[in-house]
């Protein structure tokens, strides 16, 4: 098929889509209270959710990292930092950053890895480096609140199989994910994950099981593609476990009695940008308090919804290209006759 038919088949099929997800998501709004969802912690699919205006501190903790690839040598080059914003009625009155505003960058290197092992073993590193400075600012500054970009669990990826020699890694940051979350329930910190791209299908799921016949026009969806629909500004989702069986998943097993108790909403904080998917733990501030706070943090742009301490602690934490640039270098000057070896795809001589 010529490219332009392609692309015409491929606009209708998404028009298509879009068009059935809506005619579902209205269904869904006008039969509010009438379908039950068994998996679901809340009686009801559609909650309003109040903005509540920032007080208290709130640290964020993300990772920048750096990746480069050569003949039988992988590097990388990464840090984590933590970014505590406190806020007074709304207004932003202190700020600290931990270990410092701009930390100096760790340096792992990796030989004979295949493709699948090499990018484990940048994600296994950066999630070490990310929980440790998580568990670290709690420990110093005591948050009302720590951000995590991204999920409160390890990936299925991110599991080595047992003849890895990555396996001592995992088993490591299996142990900080625990550390994390004793230590925030220790500390009555309310730890929460924030997910501004997600494409989960637990979501869709459960509508799935609770209307079957509307199965098959949610196959192709994703979670926050169909919420976008079906979300109006200032609500949320009922609130749902992480998972219908942690004891089953092969990443959750081994995060003990927490798999269980790591929940799951969305929201919608303002009208121009898509829902937020939100991870907590169980027992930590109600489902209502939680969404009312992340809400009122997520307001900060009417086509952006995203916590700005979170956005604050990624543009200090991301890694500039000269810096990954100067670490080659310097290595390459103290190899001296034994220099790198890029990449054959990177060394053409033409083009």
């Amino acid at each position: 098929m010529p490219l332009q038919e392609e692309l015409v088949d491929l606009a209708r099929t998404y028009l298509a889509r879009q068009e059935e997800w809506s005619a579902l998501a209205q269904r869904l709004r006008f039969n509010l209270g009438k379908i039950t969802y068994p998996d679901a912690l809340e009686a009801d699919l559609l909650y309003p959710v109040k903005a509540q205006k920032p007080n208290g501190k709130f640290a964020a903790v993300d990772g920048g990292l750096g990746a480069e690839e050569f003949h039988g040598l992988d590097l990388l080059v990464l840090r984590a930092l933590a970014v505590q914003f406190e806020y007074n009625d709304g207004k932003l009155v202190k700020h600290v950053y931990h270990p410092s505003r701009r930390p100096e960058a760790l340096l792992q290197a990796r030989a004979g890895l295949e493709q699948f092992e090499k990018l484990r073993f940048i994600s296994l590193y950066r999630l070490k480096a990310e929980l440790s400075c998580a568990i670290e600012v709690m420990e110093k500054h005591a948050p009302d609140y720590l951000l995590i970009d991204g999920s409160l669990a390890p990936l299925v990826s991110d599991k080595p199989p047992e003849d890895s020699q990555f396996r001592q890694l995992y088993a490591e940051v299996v142990e900080l994910y625990r550390k994390l979350y004793s230590t925030a329930a220790s500390r009555s910190i309310n730890l929460v994950g924030v997910t501004k791209d997600s494409r989960g299908r637990r979501f869709i799921d459960m509508l799935s099981s609770s209307m079957p016949e509307s199965a098959a026009a949610l196959e192709h969806a994703s979670d926050t593609a169909f919420l976008d629909l079906l979300l109006k500004e200032g609500e949320r989702t009922f609130a749902f476990r992480y998972s219908a069986a942690p004891s089953q998943n092969p990443v959750l097993k081994d995060l003990g009695e927490w798999a269980g108790r790591i929940l799951t909403f969305y929201i919608k904080p303002v009208a121009g940008d898509r829902p937020l998917r939100i991870e907590f733990l169980a027992a930590a501030a109600p489902f209502e308090q939680i969404s009312q706070v992340m809400t009122g943090l997520c307001r900060l742009h009417p086509h952006y919804a995203y916590p700005a301490v979170l956005i604050e602690a990624d543009l200090r934490a991301a890694m500039e290209p000269k810096e990954v640039e100067g670490v080659v270098a310097d290595l390459s000057a103290r190899l001296g006759r034994h220099r790198f070896m890029p990449l054959r795809r990177n060394s053409r001589p033409f083009r």
